[in-house]
This record gives structure tokens, sequence and C-alpha cells, in this order.
């Protein structure tokens, strides 16, 4: 008798604590965001003709605190934070690497551009990222969108860099949700690789005799770019 009463006791409370979970509360659906922009072909390049070199572009690594699919957020120099259910869509060193391809396509710098080096001509160069950070800075009542990396392009017949910059952006997010953080940190993007493919251009036409121009000081091998950036 007793088991015939505790068995409905039993299904009636799992029944009761299955619909105030599932009745009452909302279950927290995964976000899934991507950095993404279409490059601006630059027409003052230092000659409209491709350079007649082939570039390998190796996907970049990544600082450890970074290499996950959590979005970052901070708001502490000293203390990183990560959504749970706001996550990168693809790998951060295969978004990042995807879009530095689809930018140095977008200004047809270079005759051949490859990823592998089995699957076009022997590449003359070689260009290869770190990328610093890639997050949401929360400070007060303000956000930023903060992304740094470093580009090196190395001559592969000797080894030699022949190129080096450090990229360091913040921007501020006027509309305090995620996806403007990500909109953001796709302009940072666009604009730190339109200042790249410049001075690529400028570092190849030198190496190649087609410029005998002096470099300026903002394409010398060695360049610190740090900045913040802000829409009025």
């Amino acid at each position: 008798m007793k088991k015939r009463i505790v068995r409905p006791l039993l299904f009636n409370l799992m029944a009761a604590v299955s619909i105030i979970i599932f009745g009452c509360g909302k279950v927290p659906v995964k976000e899934y965001y991507i950095l993404n922009y279409l490059p601006n072909t630059d027409k003052n390049k230092m000659q409209q003709k491709p350079y007649q070199v082939t570039i390998r572009l190796k996907e970049f690594d990544i600082e450890e605190a970074y290499n996950r699919p959590q979005i970052v957020y901070r708001q502490s120099p000293f203390q990183l934070r990560y959504y749970i259910y706001r996550v990168w869509a693809v790998k951060p060193t295969r978004m990042i690497t995807d879009l530095v391809y689809k930018h140095l396509t977008s200004a047809n710098l270079v005759s051949s551009i490859i990823r592998r080096f089995d699957e076009g001509p022997r590449p003359d160069y070689e260009l290869s990222g770190m990328i610093e950070a890639l997050e949401e800075y929360d400070s007060d009542e303000l956000w930023f969108a903060h992304l740094a990396f470093r580009l090196r392009l190395v001559r592969l017949n000797d080894g030699k860099t022949v190129y080096t910059r450090h990229f360091d952006h913040r921007k501020r997010v006027f509309q305090q949700e995620p996806e403007y953080v990500i909109r953001e940190m796709s302009s940072l993007m666009e604009y730190a690789m339109a200042q790249a493919i410049n001075d690529i251009d400028v570092r190849l036409a030198e190496e190649l005799g087609h410029n005998r121009l002096q470099i300026t000081p903002e394409t010398e091998q060695s360049a610190e770019d740090t900045s913040i950036t802000e829409d009025e």
C-alpha cells in the first residue's frame, strides 16, 4: 500500500520540478558571432598591376587567453572573463586569417596568394601574425572594442624580415550590446589591414626596384601603431 502511494507522489514531484524549470525559465541559447567586412580597394597603389610574386599566408597564432570559442570581455587589466553563451562561430585564428586573405586578395597586390606550400607557385614571401587581443573592454559606463595583433613579412630565400608592424586599436561602442562590439572590432580590423596593405605595397616596391622614393616613417621595417579611435 505504501509503495502505491510513494510512486504517484514521486512522479508528481518530478513533474512539478520540470514545469518550474522549463515553464517559468527560458533555456539559454548560444549566440554565434564572426568578424566581417567588405574590403575597400585602394586605387592609390604604387603600381596598378600586381607584383609578380607569391605570398604564402600562414595561419595566425594567438595568445593563449584568447584561444577559445568564448568571447572575452574584461573590466580590469588584470582579469579576463568569458561569455558562456556568446561565442565565435569560427576559431579566432582561422577567422582573422580568413579576413587577411580576403583583404589581400581584394587588394590585388601580388600575383598569387597561397595558404599551403603545395597549392600553388613556390612562395617568395611569407606573411604571418600574432593575435594579442580580441575582446570587449568595459570601463565603468564606457564600452570599447579592442583589437591588437602583429604582422610580419619574411623573404623566404634568405629568411629576412622585410616588414613588421604592431597594431593596437580600441574603439568606443555606444550601444552596449555584444553585437555592436563585434561590429566595431570588424571596423578596427578593416582599418588596420588597410594600413598594412599600404605598408606592404611600399615595401614590395622598394624590394623589387619599382620605387626610388624614401620610405616614410609610417612604413619603417618595425613600426608601432597604438591608438584609440572614437566616433564623434
